[in-house]
């Protein structure tokens, strides 16, 4: 069933804000939930709401967490989530690097005592839109085994990037190092389908088909090695620099319930203008776009995309059409409104 996105963003927004969370952060939190949807990324969408809402019942995020700046440098800041939803504080964070971008160039926001932030892209674009690179990365708990092992140490960190164009974002890319993101397994779960082979292994290593055999094992990476140090790389600039919890020790999203998750997250944005100027910048975005598009096709591909313009496009286009929601989804958000006694939106 498709339903629309303002809806949805309102019904999300009152369940989020019934389990605890103040107006404010369950609006920021419903909007990047149905964003992630309005892009197909549905791992990262309104399906996460049951264990936010969780969450936010147990106590393990809070509904008011304040997002506080600890140190601050003329390059690069530190700041406290508080232990806030994580939408609301990569968002703050974000702006902060936006602001700062633009005096010194390029700035760095490191966070720590954070939750999952969902879609990476989101907060990339929000540079992106300003006319700035942005560039974020998260750490997340273990589901990911390093190179040589078949016992999940760090989280399939994901890293966006996003390039500004004439008219917001000319691309962006949003890649885990992982061949899959977690969230494929809960999905699949859900579903009651299997997954292909080479996605994940189980928890002796064995390869495996059944979503429910590699939720308990971990998954693969992508280029072998070369993803699993990508991720171990990721966890160090996350976690390790601003001082947040990193690989095992991150708080389980789904099954702790007891202590906030403390994940770290990155935001670095760069400020064209003070460097090759933003008019040429653009210019030479625009000039590798099109040399990219006009590069002969292989058999079979009728358009060469730039990272995220799928996305972009599918988000252009459910805006217009609405959300197909899965049916599991849907009769979840409605089963909750009603144990809440909120008024139904959807």
């Amino acid at each position: 069933m498709r339903i629309d996105y303002k809806k949805l963003t309102d019904h999300c927004a009152a369940l989020l804000e019934h389990a605890g969370a103040c107006p404010e952060h369950a609006r920021i939190t419903a909007e990047g939930l149905v964003e992630a949807d309005l892009c197909g990324v549905e791992t990262h969408g309104v399906s996460r709401m049951e264990v936010y809402l969780r969450r936010l019942e147990a106590g393990a995020v809070l509904g008011e967490g304040v997002f506080t700046v600890v140190k601050e440098y003329a390059g690069a800041a530190l700041c406290d989530g508080g232990g806030a939803l994580g939408q609301v504080t990569a968002r703050k964070a974000m702006e902060l690097a936006c602001d700062k971008a633009r005096t010194a160039g390029c700035y760095t926001v490191f966070v720590r005592n954070s939750s999952h932030y969902g879609m990476a892209a989101i907060y990339a674009r929000m540079a992106a839109e300003r006319g700035l690179v942005g560039i974020t990365a998260t750490n997340a708990p273990p589901a990911l085994a390093p190179w040589g092992s078949h016992e999940a140490y760090f989280g399939p960190n994901p890293l966006a990037i996003a390039v500004p164009g004439r008219n917001g974002t000319a691309f962006c890319l949003d890649m885990a190092p992982s061949i899959i993101p977690r969230g494929k397994l809960m999905l699949a779960i859900q579903k009651g389908e299997s997954i292909p082979e080479g996605w994940a292994v189980d928890k002796e290593g064995n390869p495996t088909t059944d979503p429910k055999l590699a939720w308990e094992g971990t998954l693969l990476p992508i280029g072998g090695p070369k993803g699993a140090g990508l991720t171990m790389s990721l966890d160090v600039l996350c976690g390790l620099i601003p001082g947040a919890a990193f690989g095992p020790h991150i708080g389980n999203l789904f099954n702790n319930m007891s202590r906030t998750q403390d994940v770290g997250h990155v935001f670095t944005v760069i400020d064209p203008e003070l460097f090759t100027g933003r008019e040429a910048f653009v210019g030479q975005v625009e000039q590798m776009l099109a040399e990219i598009r006009a590069l002969p096709r292989n058999p079979g591909v009728e358009q060469i995309y730039a990272p995220g313009e799928i996305e972009l496009g599918r988000m252009a286009e459910r805006k217009q059409k609405g959300i197909e929601l899965a049916r599991n989804t849907y009769d979840f958000l409605i089963a909750k409104a009603q144990e809440y006694g909120v008024k139904e939106r959807i």
